[in-house]
């Protein structure tokens, strides 16, 4: 695995980074300490990595000014973020943008250990200290509600199916390419015209549409 970390706080990237090996000694870690080191790294390494954890509120950006920007360059790379906004429509935000998951500040390591592994089966992750489990089915149906929705009954290919089973259990795009033994460009075809019947931008947006749309999708 290979696992990227954006905190302008030393001791945290250090820590994450411990914990990580301590979990995969084999893992490859790249770590970014500023908003302009961390869009360096996503340039050089994000169409690779299998996570980022990123850290919302680093210096000279405001609000989700940063993850907007690695959107942007990087739509298809799975992000935990770690923040210390609690506030729901912050989490919806991040939900909107693209995140897989949300985890805050005041995290211990089992809750960090149980969203990481939870982000790379697929899941979206929102931790049951934030909302109870009624308030938590209540917050997706409010956000997927707040996505664009297809205009019409979406219709997929066999092939795009197996493409959408495969990015709702979190797979990246390399193991896609080898478990579907396709070339890289087909898959990022599949799943742009994924994204497309969905009226989706990033794959978080098209799992949540593509569930209320009727799609076996767990969340």
């Amino acid at each position: 695995m290979k696992y990227l970390i954006v905190d302008d706080h030393a001791l945290v990237t250090g820590a994450l980074s411990m914990m990580l090996l301590d979990r995969e000694p084999e893992a490859e870690i790249h770590t970014a300490g500023s908003a302009e080191e961390a869009l360096r790294l996503i340039d050089r390494e994000g169409e690779s990595a299998d996570l980022l954890i990123l850290d919302l509120t680093m210096p000279g950006v405001t609000g989700t000014e940063l993850m907007e920007e690695i959107v942007r360059r990087q739509p298809m790379l799975k992000i935990l973020v770690v923040s210390g906004l609690l506030d729901k429509t912050s989490i919806m935000r991040v939900l909107q943008l693209g995140a897989a998951g949300f985890v805050p500040k005041s995290f211990d390591t089992s809750m960090l250990t149980g969203a990481i592994d939870f982000v790379l089966r697929g899941g979206v992750f929102i931790p049951s200290k934030l909302l109870s489990d009624g308030q938590r089915a209540g917050f997706f149906s409010e956000t997927a509600k707040s996505l664009r929705s297809p205009s019409e009954e979406v219709h997929l290919t066999e092939r795009q199916k197996e493409v959408l089973m495969l990015l709702a259990q979190g797979a990246p795009i390399k193991r896609i390419c080898l478990d579907l033994n396709l070339s890289e460009g087909t898959i990022k075809t599949h799943v742009s015209a994924i994204y497309r019947a969905f009226g989706a931008t990033n794959r978080t947006e098209a799992l949540l549409a593509a569930r209320r749309a009727g799609f076996d999708i767990e969340l």
